[in-house]
């Protein structure tokens, strides 16, 4: 009976939304055979009605073009039909999902809505902060409503990769935030700014009691199954709110279990999680963005095609397509804003054409074989080791010393060795640290360093590029941001390094030595 009432309820709320000037691409999809709070069950491609020639051709132009796509996880009606993970990446790695944090903002404040600390999207911004006094008063500043937030048409002066100021630079971000001037009026302009967000987790905390972690935790993360999210996963700003915008670290099989969650309209085993009228709104485009795609409540809404995506920078994507029962879930280290071409690409040309029924299609052995082999071959690439050049063997076990520089490095010193597929840093006076050479990372620990994943290999004869994966929440000494690579040219006694944050891109780090 209780599925039966659930089910007329998100008849009538798609019947509500259909009738309005934009129509929600969330529907109804069939009850699934499980819940995967436990887990995901794997399925053959063709018994999902999907082709596996094509999955595999994906993950092999993947492996061969060496794009930097670190999973790639495939659901249909349910059932996990491809989970690919690039070396280093496993199951287990927990990644920086990046803007996806703001879906999750989104779903929270849903939540709190219907638990009733907040009393719905129209609730005044002011409101939450009548004892703050404002810079820029104005009557389209005190006009911002929830929903403004959650449509990134709040109106205030806060355009992300802009040479204005930053909230991040401050020691306060929620006042940053409230004391911007006004651009536009609420609602009319869409404005990317990951403050809109952060208000958004500030409110959830004055509203419930809870930081936004915290709250996600208890009433969102568990009831999932997904239990272990701690404060490293997603920390807080200087004032200790849980960054709104960004920062939430996740594995990608429990992306997949927000997605399912949304999927089926805010149901989880026999528990309404999200009302389905706010999946419904959420996904329900309520302003443009730039490139002509729609945004919903903090997510991106494709109405043309009837899908809608939680979009994050560097390639961290989930996408849902309610008609065919789909859930698509990427992360990656791109050099690219959130709208990924490679992603774009890969859902196109290969993801989508791969359905081709809707029911069981006849055992494909030879094309399943060839799946696994291409997942194989991204948990464990092989490259032959290049030969070295005559720099490397005349620059190693030489210490070259730095004058003062943004990482504090003091000395460094690599070793390598004829026809091995390893070599070795040495920085300062911590312990050497292995370099794979064979296109394999190499796992190392100690303090202060922790867990370093290095890969290496000689770009010509003086260059040597060495990869750093995942500072998942910074390194002290090699970096603070995602993935990283390190360029050092050797002249003579000359060292000159550089180094480039491949995903936030921005000025590189540039300093020299001698040995």
């Amino acid at each position: 009976m209780k599925k039966i009432i659930l089910s007329c309820l998100l008849i009538f709320v798609v019947l509500i939304t259909g009738c309005a000037s934009q129509k929600s691409v969330s529907m109804q999809v069939p009850e699934p055979d499980y819940w995967p709070t436990a887990g995901w069950q794997s399925s053959t491609p063709e018994a999902q009605g999907m082709d596996s020639n094509l999955l595999a051709k994906m993950l092999e132009e993947i492996n061969t073009n060496e794009t930097s796509i670190h999973s790639v996880l495939v659901i249909r009606n349910g059932y996990l039909v491809t989970e690919a993970y690039f070396q280093p990446y496993t199951r287990d790695t927990k990644i920086h999902i990046q803007s996806v944090t703001k879906s999750v903002i989104g779903m929270l404040a849903g939540k709190a809505i219907s638990d009733g600390y907040i009393k719905n999207e129209d609730s005044k911004l002011v409101d939450f902060y009548q004892n703050r006094i404002f810079e820029n008063p104005s009557r389209k500043k005190n006009s911002i409503q929830l929903k403004h937030l959650l449509s990134m048409s709040s109106g205030l002066d806060c355009q992300e990769f802009s040479s204005g100021p930053s909230m991040e630079q401050t020691s306060g971000w929620v006042q940053f935030m409230l004391d911007r001037p006004m651009t536009a009026a609420p609602g009319k302009v869409f404005g990317y700014c990951n403050g809109n967000a952060h208000l958004l987790s500030s409110i959830l905390e004055k509203s419930t009691g809870m930081s936004a972690r915290e709250y996600a935790s208890q009433e969102l993360f568990q009831p999932l199954g997904i239990i272990d999210v701690n404060e490293a996963d997603w920390r807080g700003d200087p004032q200790q709110i849980t960054i709104g915008g960004y920062g939430l670290h996740l594995k990608p099989i429990d992306m997949t279990k927000l997605a399912f969650l949304y999927l089926h309209n805010g149901q989880w085993e026999d528990q309404q999680i999200l009302p389905p009228l706010w999946v419904a709104d959420s996904t329900t485009q309520h302003i443009q963005k730039e490139d002509g795609s729609g945004y919903g409540y903090l997510w991106t809404v494709y109405p043309e095609d009837g899908h809608y995506a939680a979009l994050g920078l560097g390639g961290q994507q989930i996408h849902i397509y309610p008609s065919k029962n789909l859930l698509v879930i990427v992360t990656a280290s791109l050099e690219s804003f959130a709208e990924a071409p490679e992603i774009e690409k890969m859902l196109h040309e290969y993801i989508l054409p791969t359905i081709q029924s809707d029911r069981l299609l006849a055992e494909n052995s030879k094309g399943y074989a060839r799946l696994q082999a291409a997942l194989e071959t991204a948990a464990n690439p092989v490259r032959l080791v290049a030969s070295l050049p005559a720099t490397a063997l005349d620059i190693s076990g030489s210490t070259y010393a730095f004058g003062e520089n943004p990482l504090g490095w003091e000395e460094l010193e690599l070793v390598f060795e004829r026809g091995a597929k390893i070599a070795q840093l040495h920085l300062n006076d911590y312990r050497a640290r292995e370099i794979g050479l064979d296109n394999i990372y190499r796992l190392s620990t100690g303090e202060p360093l922790g867990e370093l994943l290095l890969r290496g290999r000689w770009a010509d004869d003086q260059t040597f590029l060495i990869d750093y994966p995942y500072p998942a929440n910074g390194n002290p000494i090699l970096g603070e941001l995602g993935e990283t690579q390190f360029l050092f040219k050797f002249t003579g006694d000359n060292l000159n390094v550089t180094i480039e944050q491949l995903v936030f891109g921005g000025e590189p780090i540039v300093f020299e030595g001698t040995r």
